[in-house]
């Protein structure tokens, strides 16, 4: 055979084997896999016999000499020249579909781990529960009942804005209603704040360190009674003196005693007429002005 149509089809097998391999890192594993056609004719033969089946369906040479491929068969043929091409077709896509798909794989896996491990170390927020709360934390207004609000509340009785019998539970803990947000109105308005009846942090800080000397006492908020070692005093018992006055039983006004400030105290005297009010209206007779006998008076009035 002549050399130029040797070279002609070295060409053309060379081309064939190029085009069966799918990726670039099988290019040097594909020159195992070409034939060594050798310079003997008799070889040359018997090598371009076998390799025929491969590559007949895959490139032809035309008449010109040109190399021409056959697109359409090239990934089929691949799987058809098992037999004549000593499984390489197979080869070639087992190690192009394995490269793929072992990435895939570990990609998968790997992606798998990662959001698995990063679900796993994620952790929701634990919401907190009425009893979680100190004071401060939060800005309290009605509807709201917790810890701190039971704090407010304590805050505010001490202060003498609420009697304590005032207050309402939900849950085990006091509840903003609306009697404590008029006292916290209250305190607003001794404290020179803005009255919203709303408990902010500026609220709440004015209240923790609150002196109850100036609170205006609103009759009601505490239980008035006579002590030779203790005397009460405040703006409610102004009220009180002035209401049994209304009703008729006013105590001896020699005997007020009013403080520097303006403060009524709570003197014995006032403490008789109580006891007469409550013996005239069918109450316990104690002389302390306790919730029935102001709830009494008040109503004698109005």
């Amino acid at each position: 055979m002549k050399n130029s149509a040797k070279n002609k089809i070295k060409a053309l097998l060379l081309s064939a084997a190029a085009a069966l391999l799918p990726t670039h890192a099988q290019a040097e594993d594909s020159f195992t896999f070409l034939p060594d056609l050798g310079n003997n004719d008799d070889s040359f033969n018997e090598k371009k016999r076998s390799w025929g089946k491969v590559f007949k369906n895959v490139a032809k040479l035309d008449k010109n000499g040109e190399v021409k491929y056959i697109a359409s068969h090239r990934s089929h043929m691949s799987h058809r020249s098992g037999g004549g091409g000593g499984g390489y077709g197979h080869r070639s896509h087992y190690s192009h579909y394995s490269s793929y798909g072992g990435g895939s794989s570990h990609y998968s896996s790997s992606s798998s781990s990662r959001s698995s491990s990063s679900s796993s170390s994620y952790k929701k927020p634990k919401l907190k529960s009425a009893g979680d709360y100190s004071i401060g934390e939060r800005t309290l207004k009605t509807g709201i009942h917790g810890s701190d609000v039971t704090s407010l509340t304590g805050y505010l009785a001490t202060g003498l804005y609420i009697n304590r019998s005032w207050i309402k539970e939900k849950d085990g803990y006091s509840l903003y209603d609306t009697t404590i947000a008029s006292a916290v109105k209250h305190f607003q308005k001794d404290a020179g704040l803005p009255q919203t009846g709303i408990a902010d942090q500026t609220t709440i800080d004015k209240l923790k360190s609150w002196d109850n000397s100036k609170t205006t006492v609103i009759l009601g908020t505490r239980e008035l009674s006579y002590s030779e070692t203790s005397t009460d005093k405040g703006t409610d018992v102004t009220e009180l003196v002035n209401l049994l006055t209304k009703a008729g039983f006013a105590p001896d006004p020699k005997k007020i005693v009013m403080t520097s400030d303006g403060r009524t105290e709570f003197t014995k005297d006032i403490a008789t007429a109580v006891r007469f009010f409550q013996a005239y209206n069918n109450l316990t007779v104690t002389g302390r002005a306790d919730d029935a006998t102001i709830k009494t008076l008040k109503s004698k009035i109005h």
